[in-house]
């Protein structure tokens, strides 16, 4: 079967369903799951059983949402305990080294579209549950395998090249690049005014793979044939011309920037960017509480993603793609399922992405974050060019091993035409594996 496909207007309906819907109120279900009520352990109390349930997630910077969601649960649900591990640099290996041990986490975080087929014969099938109503349906578009829907989509997030408005304004720049040329020219601005342009923090493998992703986005047109000519080994990732404009501009962040980028995490690299020590940082929507949570009152945009010399193909790459998988066979399935329809319903369910995490729920009642980038994604939906997230259309494990060949490219370990032959045969053997 084909990837599921999805572009910019369907994404852009998902945001506009949410903002019409206004700021949330409990609604309650309509009834509990399937499964809790073909009998389930009764709701919270002294008297019912003890239950641990295990989530396992990449996504470190949810971490303290986590762990207050699972405290809150827990506090309403005495009997049940949420136990929250989370990795960032090993996950999918992690993650299948369990499933191939017969551990498989109560919940697990993947992405979505090809995920859905590589999960197929783990994840339960949420189509028929009550809770998922509530969810925009196009947010579900990513989830859903042949008719059923095998995953939460729990975020809309977005990310490109995250910019200090004030230190722009500082080096007199008043329009917002589009094109490298355009990018180079703000970059020796800030430098001349002795800004640090770009803190680049390439020692996350994905930081790298997400420079990657708007570039293959930028072909445009039908992804699902397009990738699927490439995942079916009649064509190669380089024979998407665009691929070749992947390095100027990762050479242009490393030309104008400072550190030693394959050293500088998340962490460093947004602390660095929210100190004002640098004015372009390559991350996303999910990075501002982290930025504010350092400087509370910094001014904050996304660049339209340059992608070549060609400024109409500049953009926001914004997706649905954490997506919660709920174990099919877990012991504790009755369990899982309450604590979805909790998370769908409740109060404090409709406001912790938006509220805890400041980001872009997708529950259609959900109130809308106080996030600066949330409401510049928003714009973008309305007014600008989007992509979408095309790493779903990677074959399985490719999007790390994409990141790690980048980080060689970086560290001058291997040119430009080593880097496209790794990037070639590296998704022909993981695509024909996936067969």
């Amino acid at each position: 079967m084909k990837s599921p496909k999805i572009g910019s207007a369907a994404a852009g309906l998902l945001v506009l369903s949410m903002l019409a819907a206004g700021c949330g109120s409990e609604t309650g279900s309509g009834g509990g799951s399937q499964e809790a009520a073909n009998g389930g352990t009764a709701g919270a109390g002294s008297e019912a059983k003890p239950v641990t349930l295990e989530i396992f997630q990449y996504s470190p910077e949810m971490a303290d949402a986590m762990h207050q969601l699972a405290e809150e649960y827990q506090k309403q649900h005495p009997h049940v305990k949420v136990n929250v591990t989370i990795n960032q640099d090993n996950y999918y290996p992690l993650l299948k080294t369990k499933i191939n041990a017969g551990e498989i986490p109560d919940i697990f975080m993947t992405g979505a579209y090809n995920d859905n087929k590589t999960y197929q014969d783990y994840a339960y099938d949420l189509t028929k549950e009550p809770f998922m109503a509530n969810i925009a349906d196009s947010a579900k578009t990513g989830t859903t395998l042949d008719g059923k829907v095998l995953g939460y989509p729990l975020i809309l997030q977005s990310y490109s090249f995250i910019y200090n408005k004030k230190l722009f304004a500082d080096a007199g720049i008043t329009a917002l690049p589009k094109t490298y040329s355009e990018l180079e020219a703000a970059a020796k601005k800030l430098k001349d005014k002795g800004i640090t342009p770009f803190t680049n923090g390439y020692k996350e493998w994905w930081v790298l793979e997400q420079t990657l992703t708007p570039i293959l986005a930028s072909t445009g047109g039908d992804y699902a044939a397009a990738f699927g000519e490439i995942n079916a080994g009649k064509k190669k990732p380089s024979d998407l011309k665009e691929l070749a404009n992947l390095f100027p501009l990762i050479d242009l962040t490393l030309k104008y920037t400072s550190g030693k980028p394959l050293e500088t995490d998340f962490n460093t690299s947004v602390s660095e960017f929210a100190q004002g020590k640098a004015a372009i940082l390559h991350q996303g929507s999910w990075a501002e509480d982290a930025i504010r949570k350092i400087t509370p009152g910094i001014d904050i945009g996304f660049l339209p993603h340059p992608v070549g010399e060609d400024g109409s193909k500049a953009g926001l790459m914004v997706d649905s793609n954490i997506v919660y998988r709920i174990h099919k066979d877990s012991k504790n399935l009755p369990e899982v399922l309450k604590f979805f329809e909790w998370l769908t319903t409740s109060d404090y369910g409709k406001n912790f992405v938006p509220k805890v995490v400041k980001q872009i729920s997708t529950i259609k009642d959900a109130p809308f974050p106080d996030a600066q980038l949330a409401k510049e994604t928003s714009e973008y939906l309305k007014n600008g060019k989007t992509y979408p997230w095309v790493k779903g259309y990677f074959p399985d494990g490719y999007e790390q091993q994409a990141g790690q060949i980048l980080q060689q490219y970086v560290g001058g370990i291997a040119d430009a035409a080593k880097t496209v032959s790794q990037l070639d045969t590296t998704w022909a053997k993981l695509a024909k594996a996936a067969q």
